[in-house]
């Protein structure tokens, strides 16, 4: 009778095969769990303003705030983000004049909300837009909302962005 001291190869390989199985699943899920907190995260940031601005329509008696145009004529994803920064800076502005930005935002991180642009959970500027654009959002009654670019981080991809008017519904 053999006294058997250490593993065969096979079963060194065997376990080995296990923990690379368990671990591809604990990344994967790590991956969605992430996915799904940044989208989350921005759909209230989008809720949030969505309510600033209802407010802001109601103090300004209906009035939509003046804001440099969004995507004037630019369809090339290079020349929007500078607009969309441009832009999510003025509407900041305009919704802290009436004290309105710091009260809906005030629970959301620093790198989001850093007191001179509102980003969405992936780095892209949240951007105020007065009434539907075809290639970026087209909301029901052409009303006001906010729109993020999404994961993808591009305006002009319309499967992945975010929008207000989606959240409204879910107040």
């Amino acid at each position: 009778m053999t006294l058997r001291r250490a593993f065969t190869l096979l079963e060194i390989f065997t376990a080995v095969a296990g923990l690379v199985i368990v671990m591809g699943l604990m990344v994967s899920l790590a991956r969605h769990v992430r996915s799904s907190s940044a989208n989350e995260l921005t759909r209230k940031i989008l809720r949030d303003l969505s309510v600033a601005m209802d407010q802001y329509l109601q103090v300004s008696g209906g009035a939509l705030p003046e804001v440099v145009p969004f995507l004037t004529g630019s369809v090339d994803e290079r020349e929007i983000l500078p607009q969309a920064v441009r832009n999510s800076g003025e509407i900041l502005r305009i919704l802290r004049r009436q004290n309105l930005s710091r009260q809906f935002l005030n629970g959301v991180p620093e790198w989001i909300f850093d007191q001179a642009i509102v980003r969405d959970a992936w780095g892209s500027p949240i951007v105020f837009l007065r009434s539907m654009h075809p290639r970026v959002g087209m909301a029901p009654s052409d009303k006001p909302f906010f729109v993020s670019a999404g994961p993808d981080r591009k305006f002009l991809t319309r499967e992945d962005n975010l929008y207000s008017y989606e959240e409204a519904g879910n107040r």
